[in-house]
């Protein structure tokens, strides 16, 4: 994690937490403080080629820890995602970079969903636009 996304993270923790009490009363109720989520990569509307893979890059801030976070990618008009998976970090801070293989998927445009839920269930979600294409 880069010194530049530490420190934003680390203040967003303190944003968040100065505002209200940590799971008042143990209740596990939504409390409409949503976490903080960004796709740092991919970038809109990025071109990538299959061979290559899509690199995803992003970061997860929750005062009340980041329960999972839900990938999807799928063709603009297709129903079901070429890829998805879920991952369980359970930390407040959560800065997860991976690279998913796509070289079985057509050329076209992509829709990567990032969905992250904290222990209270509030949801947060970012959409992302890739182009795939066959050559670099």
């Amino acid at each position: 994690m880069n010194l530049k996304t530490m420190l934003a993270s680390m203040a967003a923790v303190l944003m968040l937490t100065a505002c209200e009490d940590i799971f008042e009363g143990g209740s596990l109720q939504p409390d409409g403080s949503v976490p903080s989520l960004t796709v740092n990569n991919p970038g809109k509307n990025q071109k990538i080629t299959a061979s290559g893979g899509l690199r995803v890059n992003i970061t997860a801030v929750d005062k009340d820890d980041v329960d999972y976070i839900d990938f999807t990618l799928r063709g603009e008009t297709a129903e079901k995602p070429v890829v998805s998976f879920r991952t369980s970090p359970e930390e407040r801070i959560v800065e997860f970079d991976t690279t998913l293989n796509v070289s079985g998927i057509a050329p076209g445009v992509y829709k990567l969903k990032v969905a992250a839920t904290d222990k209270r269930t509030n949801l947060s979600v970012q959409e992302v636009t890739v182009n795939v294409t066959t050559q670099e």
